[in-house]
């Protein structure tokens, strides 16, 4: 018996391998990439910039966990204020930055002599707005911010619907909200 080609395909030449992909598969590939990205796109830059939004809340509220704690340790009143060149700043601009210092004559001014115990540098792309424009917060040795209540809202490119605040109570508490009190949205202006 004769074995012959077709009954026997182990003994067929093979043509060798073609590694690569043909244009029709390539453009097929940077078709769905591109269509991926372009749906991606929005909901990556939401998440940057919410990511943005809520970090710039956490540093204030922890810059007045920070005075208000060492206010109680110091016995002495810690002033939280817009900064301005490393002065308190005459207008009420926190997304300038901010500092805390030890105020120890009680004027509420950052004097040569009293001490700097924290700067905050300015933030890029989000404004921050103080209700009743307040420049100074001032924690004294018990831990409260004497004053009255306030709001400091934090407002982006986004607008008011994505606009959040720090609320900082006479006692010194500092929360965060994302609503006022009414359950309307912040004003960003």
């Amino acid at each position: 018996m004769v074995i012959t080609e077709r009954h026997c395909p182990r003994l067929r030449k093979r043509p060798p391998c073609e590694n690569g992909f043909t244009l029709i598969e390539l453009m097929l590939v940077l078709a769905i990439i591109a269509i991926t990205f372009r749906f991606t796109l929005p909901t990556f830059q939401e998440i940057i910039a919410d990511t943005r939004m809520t970090t710039q809340l956490n540093t204030l509220v922890t810059s007045f966990n920070l005075a208000r704690s060492e206010a109680v340790k110091r016995k002495k009143n810690v002033v939280l204020c817009p900064n301005d060149s490393g002065r308190c700043a005459r207008l009420p601009h926190w997304h300038n930055g901010w500092l805390m210092f030890v105020d120890d004559n009680y004027d509420r001014e950052l004097d040569d002599k009293e001490e700097i115990i924290y700067i905050e540098a300015a933030r890029e792309n989000i404004e921050i707005i103080s209700s009743r424009y307040r420049r100074r917060v001032v924690f004294n040795a018990m831990g409260t911010a004497a004053g009255s209540n306030a709001s400091y809202v934090f407002c982006d490119q986004r607008g008011p619907s994505k606009a959040r605040a720090v609320i900082l109570s006479n006692g010194g508490r500092a929360r965060t909200a994302a609503l006022r009190s009414d359950g309307k949205a912040w004003k960003c202006s």
